[in-house]
């Protein structure tokens, strides 16, 4: 949902409130803003008026964050130094810095390195690294800035956008899918997956086949598994957003109308308390644009 910032909270409330929690009191963040600190106080008392809740847990004249405190100190925090960030590059000609992408094979190979071209064109001073890998090791890396993975999107201390629902189906070459004219005749023909075959045991069951067949080959990784099926090998499981390219071109074909909603989806993952350089920011920004456009087939 896009939020309207019109209806954000007076700025100087937030300024007392981000002042006094990250200071510890009232009297140093007042000295910091160079006001008096009855005008904190009463800018903290609005921002809890305005949202309706407690931020500020008052003894005396002494005070602990609630928990709701802790959350938007952190949050307030963040978003300071972003702005403070953009103001003191206000006048420098681009952006620089070295940023680290993990892509899995088949989105590096298919999506990302198709496209990412103008984008570095346009900020010359930005440095990629890019590493085509599905480790999850690079989700928790400390040299690593963006990850994208297929997962379920909790990843403990990161912070992850949604980048698109997957349906699953089976995919193969067309001179494959000649042979193949109802999901019973998956038993004469190799099965292919990238990870585990748990996926094409939910896709099985999802039309009550019952008698799953057994003729299974492990492709090592996503993009491998693809480009086997290309090859006239087997049948992949395919989704909706590795495989979009190769559907479009007819390269292969999803030889049986049933989808079946992964319990996956990809996401962008980042660390959630990690300072955020500029030419991180600017990366992440484009990949999450860029991956709707191209991949979710939305309009530019």
């Amino acid at each position: 949902m896009l939020r309207n910032h019109r209806h954000l909270p007076p700025l100087n409330s937030l300024r007392a409130f981000e002042a006094t929690a990250r200071q510890g009191s009232i009297t140093r963040a007042a000295e910091e803003l160079g006001v008096t600190q009855s005008a904190v106080s009463h800018q903290i008392k609005a921002l809890e008026a305005y949202t309706g809740v407690t931020l500020l847990d008052r003894r005396g004249n002494s005070f602990t964050l609630t928990p709701a405190g802790l959350r938007t100190m952190s949050s307030l925090r963040e978003g300071f130094d972003l702005i403070a960030d953009a103001v003191a590059n206000l006048d420098t000609p681009e952006i620089r810095g070295e940023v680290v992408v993990s892509c899995p094979p088949a989105m590096t190979a298919l999506w990302l390195v198709k496209n990412i071209g103008p984008f570095l064109l346009k900020h010359p001073g930005i440095r990629l690294g890019l590493r085509s890998s599905t480790s999850w090791k690079a989700v928790i890396g400390s040299d690593v800035d963006l990850c994208i993975r297929y997962g379920t999107g909790i990843w403990e201390n990161r912070r992850t956008t949604l980048l698109s629902e997957v349906d699953l189906f089976p995919v193969c070459s067309p001179s494959v899918a000649a042979g193949l004219h109802s999901p019973a005749d998956l038993r004469n023909v190799p099965l292919l997956y990238a990870i585990d075959d748990n996926e094409w045991d939910s896709w099985l069951s999802s039309i009550n086949m019952n008698e799953l067949p057994r003729m299974r080959h492990y492709m090592g990784n996503d993009f491998a598994m693809i480009e086997t099926a290309v090859n006239g090998f087997g049948v992949a499981m395919g989704d909706s957003v590795t495989c979009r390219h190769y559907l479009e071109s007819g390269t292969l074909v999803a030889p049986f109308p049933e989808r079946k909603k992964s319990n996956f989806s990809f996401y962008l993952i980042e660390r959630s308390n990690s300072e955020k350089k500029l030419a991180v920011l600017c990366t992440r920004d484009w990949i999450v644009a860029n991956f709707i456009t191209k991949i979710n087939g939305l309009p530019d």
